[in-house]
């Protein structure tokens, strides 16, 4: 749209009006288009939810827009950066604003139906309903007002078109604004499940019925007639040359993408981009429609067509990014293309500077649009994402189930301490035929052996990425138990690790297990990990699960010192991924709970060890890093919390003196203690090894000991903490062999 076109309200006349409602009313049908297109490109079980998300974009422009976003985008200038009047319809009365109301609000509703199609097939529709509401209050207005704030009120200077930014009918204010949004909110909901191979090879996801996708193309080919030629905001000579340009660029782009797609790539996805390079030839000719000629507009689209194709693959095989209806390559390649024909194809006559000064501008508002777009929107999906979830469970996610969301809780108990990570796997051979895990699990049990053994075996989490084997275990040791009897779960973990060959094997796995200490520091920058194993099967263990600004950190010991207790370990961390990843269970008493049935059913025919105990000792710390919160829950005597706060002595946290399965007290009561804590506070599990290291001279190290030394060093970094108490133990034990597992962890949250 140009300020040219702009008409008194004194002047506007009747057929002027009645254009541009039609206009409205044909780029609102395209939100039908929109819709029957992407029906036909995901799979059958989805084409409900992407008719809803589509239903509720229109339902959060249309409140969003009024109440805010349109004031923000077409009120009375402030600096040239925002607008600050229209708020709930104030001013707008009858005649012109309101009709050019109307028709914004159609713009608003196609950039919030870009992202819905982008993010299809696993995003959970509650959160993208957020989402939408911020993109349209906040994103699509205020960029909006940067390029077109003078629409309305022709004494606004916003600051991009008073550059000279020229975008007629919006390939980067409305497409790439959605693009940008659904190219971020891609990257933040990960890809459909099973999407990718191990090694990011694309996996053929069959489109439930190409005819709909045709049919939506159509009217969507039909819409932007209103959507270029509505653009004018009058009902004059220009708009046939509009409509005309606009339907030879659809044609050239459709022609070219095919003749591209079957000739140079083979005809790999040939449906898809003939479709594709339709709308791309659709979005490249909006921004420059009223100032080319017809055989430019030809040439536009035959461009657009093929650039398309090779964003196609840019985008999919490339970044690998799950675009399961190709919205990035034609909202976002195609509006920064069309946004520079401008410049490039534009009569000179009629841009605002010479041809290479225009292109410079056309260059900094496709820049300030995309920086700023995903700037804005990664804070909003990270918002979303670290509060209420983001994606669909993938038991939802394979159903096509509409409204559950990823973050779903138990009813009755909402606190966000219920909140935790989903937990997926797929797995595959080499060749990377993938199966279910009930189709794996159902393979013979000799095939799957030797597939272990011939390391032929690749397992993958819900987003195709591959999983080390240790997480695989865990995974599928759940899975198992689920499936068999609490009599025969111990036997199939052992099959599943593969741990009944010898010790060397166990302890090779082991070091898998428990070599995780980069999750914890991704997490916490500021902290470490000190274990030591005496033996190559080590009795202590560690685990860590994240999700949406909650951490969860365990610290345990298997009683028995024999070799079962690498089965201990193996079948703690596979609970673990259960009780926290499936079940959804967070708070620290209740997993504790959980665990200890669990192991009083593994363990209950186990023998007492030589001190007459059984079980595993086990510290659970929930951190709550966003309101400063901590939740401890302990079973044992061998496992402590310290906290060492800033100008406060360090406090020991003691847990419930019976282990975990004991079979003495098949009950057991656990505590949960609240901790509040500050920026620069330091938090320790440790098992009981370090303070039970001798030295040569028969000596314990001892709690008191420890408890000094960390006293004395709390306020230092976690990196300096490490070395010091590693070189303590050292020095103390001397000549003097290891006298158990040693695991400490500290971190600064």
């Amino acid at each position: 749209m140009d300020n040219f076109y702009i008409q008194s309200q004194d002047s506007f006349s009747t057929s002027n009006i009645l254009w541009i409602l039609i206009s409205a009313a044909l780029v609102f049908f395209m939100q039908a288009g929109f819709k029957v297109l992407e029906t036909g490109l995901v799979k059958e079980e989805h084409r409900s939810g992407i008719g809803i998300k589509n239903l509720m974009d229109w339902v959060a422009g249309s409140l969003a827009f009024f109440i805010i976003g349109f004031g923000i985008m077409f009120g009375e200038s402030a600096g040239g950066f925002f607008g600050a009047s229209f708020f709930a319809g104030f001013g707008l009365d009858e005649g012109y604003p309101l009709v050019f109301f109307i028709f914004q609000l159609a713009f608003a509703g196609t950039a919030l139906t870009i992202v819905s199609g982008a993010m299809s097939g696993r995003t959970a529709l509650g959160p993208y309903f957020i989402a939408s509401l911020f993109t349209a209050v906040i994103v699509y207005p205020v960029f909006g007002h940067w390029a077109w704030g003078n629409l309305l009120i022709e004494t606004n200077e916003p600051w991009l078109a008073k550059l000279g930014f020229m975008d007629f009918a919006g390939s980067t204010v409305v497409h790439s604004v959605g693009a940008w949004v659904g190219i971020v909110g891609i990257w933040m909901v990960g890809p459909r499940l099973g999407r990718f191979t191990a090694k990011g090879v694309i996996q053929p996801v069959k489109a439930s019925d190409y005819a709909y996708s045709v049919l939506g193309l159509m009217i969507l080919w039909l819409g932007w007639w209103g959507f270029n030629g509505g653009s004018v905001l009058a009902f004059d000579q220009s708009v046939p040359l509009i409509i005309l340009n606009t339907n030879l660029a659809a044609a050239g782009a459709c022609f070219s993408a095919y003749l591209h797609a079957k000739f140079v790539q083979k005809n790999k996805d040939l449906i898809e981009k003939v479709i594709g390079g339709s709308l791309t030839g659709l979005v490249a000719i909006t921004a420059c429609c009223n100032v080319v000629s017809p055989i430019s507009s030809i040439v536009i689209g035959l461009l657009a067509g093929v650039l398309h194709n090779y964003s196609y693959i840019l985008i999919s095989e490339k970044w690998k990014l799950d675009d399961p209806v190709g919205a990035i390559p034609v909202h976002g390649f195609g509006g920064i293309f069309g946004t520079l024909c401008v410049a490039l194809f534009g009569n000179e006559e009629m841009l605002v500077h010479s041809r290479w000064v225009q292109l410079g501008v056309q260059t900094l508002g496709i820049f300030v649009c995309m920086v700023f777009t995903v700037g804005i929107s990664y804070f909003i999906f990270v918002l979303v994402k670290s509060t209420i979830g983001l994606r669909l469970s993938p038991e939802a996610e394979k159903s096509g189930a509409v409204f559950e969301t990823a973050t779903a809780e138990n009813e009755g108990d909402n606190s966000p301490e219920e909140e935790v990570s989903q937990v997926s796997v797929r797995v595959g051979d080499r060749s990377y035929n993938l199966f279910k895990v009930e189709e794996y699990l159902n393979l013979p049990r000799e095939t799957r052996l030797d597939l272990i053994k011939k390391d032929s075996v690749q397992y993958l989490d819900d987003n195709g990425n591959v999983l080390p084997t240790a997480s695989a275990i865990r995974y599928l040791a759940g899975v198992i138990e689920q499936q068999r009897d609490e009599v025969n779960a111990q036997n199939s973990l052992i099959e599943l690790s593969i741990l009944q060959e010898n010790m060397e094997v166990i302890g090779n796995l082991q070091d898998v297990l428990l070599g995780e200490e980069h999750n914890i520091v991704s997490v916490f920058p500021d902290s470490f990990v000190m274990m030591r194993a005496k033996e190559s099967v080590a009795r202590d263990f560690y685990w860590h699960g994240k999700e949406k600004g909650y951490n969860i950190i365990i610290a345990a010991s298997a009683l028995d010192p024999t070799i079962s207790s690498a089965f201990v370990s193996a079948m703690a961390i596979s609970q673990l991924n259960e009780i926290v990843g499936m079940k959804k269970i967070l708070p620290p008493e209740k997993i504790l709970a959980l665990l200890d049935a669990k192991f009083h059913l593994a363990l209950k025919h186990s023998k007492a060890t030589d001190h007459g105990k059984i079980g595993v000792e086990m510290g659970v710390l929930l951190v709550d890093t966003n309101r400063r919160k901590a939740y401890y829950t302990g079973s044992g005597q061998g496992v402590k919390l310290f906290v060492k706060k800033l100008d406060e002595n360090l406090e020991e946290y003691k847990n419930i003196d019976i282990p975990l399965g004991d079979p003495s007290i098949p009950v057991k009561e656990f505590e949960r203690v609240k901790i509040d804590f500050n920026k620069g506070d330091s938090f320790y599990l440790a098992t009981s090894g370090l303070a039970n290291q001798l030295n040569p001279n028969g000596k314990r190290f001892a709690n008191t000991k420890l408890r000094v030394l960390l006293e004395k060093n709390g306020g230092k970094s976690m990196l300096e903490q490490k070395l010091t108490y590693e070189n303590a133990l050292e020095d103390w034990k001397g000549e003097e062999s290891q006298s158990e597992d040693v695991l400490l962890i500290g971190i600064k949250p």
